[in-house]
């Protein structure tokens, strides 16, 4: 570990901070550009804490890796782990997690949490040996908006996100991203079916240009499907695209979007361990 030099984030400016992001999640999977201000947004939405995270230099200076470090009470949640790519296959990343963790207990943390895709082998031997253990796996569904069947006729309403609040933990807990301190930071909206009868039947939704994004969803009615679409339709708005985004595997919405023909884009471990 002599070798390697650490420090927090404290001294990085977002435009620096993205630069590592995007050095160190290059070959990835899939595209992890971002921006100085997607960075800044990530930030604030979930809770990343600039003096817990890790970031990774060699005695010559130059840029290793980086650990991001999200904190809420006494949990925390490692938000982004990577290695530059010449870097990659010396044993480096394994020195990082062991940092993070070491990071984590000395700062009186009780829980430190992270998702993996399932993947991504080499991370996960990675986080496997450092300790966490896998808990669950998290889905992500996608559709077209066009390619939605025919609803029926529903009566909803829309609200804020404080409608859907109460209910965020019904069907038991969500991913860190899900969880209500995420929630706030971002202008969701909450598609309710009214019952006479004071079920819940709400759902959660953050819309961009690109797509609405389902944050959460509860459903304690027996909804027909075309009644469900017809929520799923409001909830898109004009976005071309839905995403059901990191749902629990035992979630009875999973399942109902899947029987709806939604298609699976990523799945992924969440993984914890207890400090």
């Amino acid at each position: 570990m002599d070798e390697y030099r650490f420090s927090n984030a404290l001294d990085y400016t977002h435009a620096q901070l993205s630069e590592m992001h995007n050095l160190s999640f290059s070959g990835y999977f899939f595209p992890m550009t971002i921006t100085p201000a997607k960075s800044a947004n990530y930030w604030r939405t979930h809770q990343i804490d600039a003096n817990r995270c890790v970031v990774m230099h060699d005695r010559h200076g130059d840029f290793v890796g980086m650990a991001r470090m999200g904190t809420r009470g006494r949990r925390g949640w490692c938000g982004g782990f990577g290695i530059a790519p010449q870097f990659r296959g010396r044993g480096a990343s394994h020195v990082l997690a062991e940092r993070m963790v070491q990071v984590a207990r000395e700062s009186e943390l009780a829980t430190l949490q992270l998702e993996v895709l399932t993947q991504n082998t080499r991370a996960f031997k990675v986080y496997e040996k450092a300790g966490f253990v896998a808990k669950r796996r998290l889905f992500g569904l996608e559709m077209e908006t066009s390619a939605l069947p025919a609803g029926s006729r529903l009566q909803t309403e829309t609200s804020g996100p404080e409608a859907f609040l109460p209910l965020v933990y019904m069907d038991g807990d969500p991913c860190w991203g899900c969880e209500p301190a995420s929630i706030l930071t971002l202008q969701t909206e909450t598609i309710t079916v009214p019952d006479p009868q004071g079920r819940a039947n709400s759902l959660l939704v953050w819309r961009t240009h690109e797509v609405a994004e389902i944050l959460g969803a509860v459903f304690q009615s027996e909804l027909t499907d075309g009644e469900l679409v017809t929520v799923l339709r409001r909830a898109a708005g004009d976005a071309p695209k839905l995403w059901l985004y990191n749902e629990p595997e035992q979630s009875p919405f999973l399942a109902r979007c899947r029987s709806l023909g939604f298609k699976e884009f990523f799945t992924q471990y969440e993984m914890s361990m207890q400090l």
